[in-house]
């Protein structure tokens, strides 16, 4: 299981794009910590912020994942179809369509309990008469509920969406920052120089800080995926890892990096 659900969270974390304006790249590390700590409602409103200071379109998949978190699917649907209408990768597309499909699911199974128990049902007073009434067997209890599928859990989701996000804003500052460090040198004063140097340290440091959040948040949606799946009987059979490649495919995605 923890190897598909590595693999998907890798196709998911193509170049991301940039944010320039750093408000909104801090309220997006606020975000960060607000999915970790499983705080929704702080989630939502920090990554709407940072929406507003820079409307980058990648940013509506992390809000559609908190509002949905925060139980809002009304909300969430509204943004997953705006992410899918700024034509994102495909890669990044289907998680945001199947799990819009399944807050809708949601929406319309409420509207229709909520249609049931609005009808009002004509209550008949009949003469009581039990005793020429054949007792009939109580009904038998509703089915339970069916477990949902591991990659429709919003914590999960959330925390993989915003760490995406995460880890494209560290690798743009890294590579903001290598491009300063080369201008340093072509600087025609010292003080330019030492400018230049002190931009190009800070970018990679903001970078690093941004990837590390990154990587912590689509580790910590792995582990909730494999704990969800592990609530799955069929799941957790169909996608059991040998510790050894976990170890290996591990040390290949992070070794590589820092």
């Amino acid at each position: 299981m923890i190897l598909r659900v590595a693999s998907f969270v890798l196709a998911l974390a193509g170049p991301g794009q940039l944010l320039e304006n750093p408000e909104a790249q801090a309220k997006l590390v606020e975000a960060q910590q607000a999915f970790v700590d499983e705080d929704f409602d702080a989630a939502a409103a920090a990554v709407e912020e940072a929406y507003i200071i820079e409307p980058e379109p990648m940013l509506l998949l992390p809000w559609a994942q908190a509002e949905r978190g925060r139980g809002d699917c009304a909300a969430a649907v509204e943004l997953y179809q705006r992410f899918l209408d700024s034509d994102p990768p495909e890669r990044m597309a289907t998680p945001a369509r199947e799990n819009m499909d399944a807050c809708q699911q949601e929406l319309d199974a409420a509207a229709e309990q909520e249609v049931i128990e609005d009808d009002e049902v004509e209550v008949v007073e009949v003469e009581d008469d039990s005793s020429d009434v054949e007792q009939l067997p109580p009904p038998p209890p509703d089915d339970p509920p069916k477990a949902k599928a591991w990659y429709k859990d919003p914590v999960g989701g959330a925390l993989v969406g915003v760490g995406v996000v995460g880890i494209g804003v560290g690798a743009g500052l890294m590579g903001a920052g290598s491009s300063a460090a080369r201008g340093a040198a072509e600087q025609d004063s010292h003080m330019d120089y030492l400018g230049e140097r002190d931009r190009a340290t800070g970018l990679r440091n903001g970078g690093a800080v941004a990837l590390s959040i990154g990587a912590a948040l689509v580790v910590g949606g792995v582990i909730r995926y494999a704990l969800v799946a592990k609530k799955n009987p069929k799941e957790a059979t169909a996608w059991r890892l040998d510790p050894q490649v976990a170890r290996r495919f591990a040390g290949v995605t992070f070794g590589r990096r820092f």
